[in-house]
């Protein structure tokens, strides 16, 4: 993905309405300071374990080596299904 795309989320909306909704939820829920930095690290520095979206056939970010996740993710979305998984806020990485 050209990495102009990568730093921001504004292609989202038409490429994968599902999942910028979703992420809109999650800004709404979290804050968006921190879903900008799980983006970036999940993203542009491509650090499993911080963000991973998928819509049908697309999908951006790492996904990490869990098994439920793992498994989850191989059943393939189909094109009305999407998903989004970001690392939790806590207190260890609250940004």
């Amino acid at each position: 993905m050209d990495k102009t795309l990568k730093q921001t989320w504004n292609w989202l909306p038409q490429q994968m309405p599902g999942v910028a909704k979703l992420l809109a939820d999650k800004r709404a829920e979290v804050g968006e300071e921190w879903v900008r930095h799980c983006w970036a690290k999940g993203v542009i520095e491509r650090q499993p374990g911080w963000f991973f979206a998928g819509e049908g056939a697309l999908m951006i970010g790492v996904l990490w080596d869990d098994p439920v996740i793992l498994a989850f993710a191989k059943l393939r979305l189909t094109a009305s299904q999407c998903m989004l998984i970001i690392k939790p806020k806590d207190a260890n990485h609250g940004a």
